[in-house]
């Protein structure tokens, strides 16, 4: 592999962030805590919208790779969530190329509001091609 196959930037747009969006997260999460989706317990804690969820948002930063490198290609992802997005905003999500080590990349990422607020910093690692175990399982199913 050489440094050609993966690109240096990666970006994309999400949102606006809808109650639809965090309703169908609750859900499929199981997190519904009421900060996330009751705008009076938000306001209470004194925030103008509900938050959108910190797991949410790490969703859409694998969705920057998954978009790009397949189902298979994020290996690893590791985040820190320094801030918060609230319901109707939309987010920013980067990665820049840092290196590459063998067949994989490693990337630098970070998620932001559309008005320039940090929500997210990490890392993390993708390859091109799928994992082992992923052509083993392809085998085994078609004989």
């Amino acid at each position: 592999m050489s440094g050609v196959d993966y690109p240096k930037q990666l970006s994309l747009q999400v949102g606006p962030v809808s109650a639809v969006d965090l309703a169908l997260y609750a859900a499929a999460s199981g997190d519904h805590n009421p900060l996330h989706l009751d705008e009076a317990v938000a306001s209470a804690a004194g925030f103008e919208r509900p938050l959108v969820h910190g797991m949410l948002t790490m969703a859409y930063v694998a969705r920057l790779f998954s978009g790009r490198f397949g189902p298979y290609g994020l290996r690893s992802l590791q985040t820190r969530f320094v801030g918060a997005a609230s319901r109707g905003e939309r987010l920013v999500l980067t990665a820049q190329l840092g290196g590459i080590e063998g067949e994989c990349a490693r990337y630098t990422v970070s998620a932001r509001t559309e008005a320039g607020v940090d929500i997210v910093t990490g890392e993390a690692v993708v390859s091109l091609s799928a994992p082992p175990h992923v052509g083993a399982e392809v085998a085994e199913a078609e004989a």
